[in-house]
């Protein structure tokens, strides 16, 4: 396995935890987001895809502080450290980070899509006038607001 000091596996850990942490805040801000990952096969799958790109973007960051560590003038020059440290990163956040967290983000939406049948077709998606927005918006905030209104009774 690659040799590295204890402060650099906390940075790759830091790494490849990334998509779960994401994945921990979407769940903790949204729990209607976790339902369409937890009850559909295509959710589960992208989550998990997620998680595994999470980790091997840690193992390509380890092997990149692996090959740093081993250069000369690694130890010597701290700008060599942080740009070394910054392209580095790039690699593995770029390659599979970032893939990893838009899998994330929209892995639920395609997951209840597909499973469902109701197929993606951008262009035939139906269109709301500003009037109908503004009537469906208001008729699932009044029954909010109108306990806290006073003198309004509702019926």
């Amino acid at each position: 396995m690659v040799r590295l000091e204890n402060r650099q596996w906390g940075l790759v850990a830091i790494v490849a935890v990334t998509p779960f942490f994401f994945a921990f805040l979407l769940a903790a801000r949204s729990p209607g987001l976790v339902e369409p990952v937890l009850g559909t096969a295509i959710g589960g799958a992208s989550w998990l895809l997620a998680a595994l790109l999470g980790l091997l973007g840690g193992a390509l960051f380890a092997g990149g502080l692996s090959t740093l560590a081993h250069s000369p003038g690694f130890a010597t020059s701290p700008v060599r450290r942080v740009l070394g440290m910054t392209f580095a990163s790039l690699v593995p956040v770029g390659l599979c980070i970032v893939p990893a967290i838009c899998l994330l983000l929209a892995g639920p939406a395609l997951a209840l899509r597909l499973e469902h049948g109701a197929a993606v077709l951008p262009g035939r998606e139906q269109r709301h006038t500003p009037r109908e927005l503004a009537q469906r918006i208001l008729r699932q905030q009044l029954p909010r607001v109108l306990p806290t209104l006073p003198r309004v009774n509702p019926r």
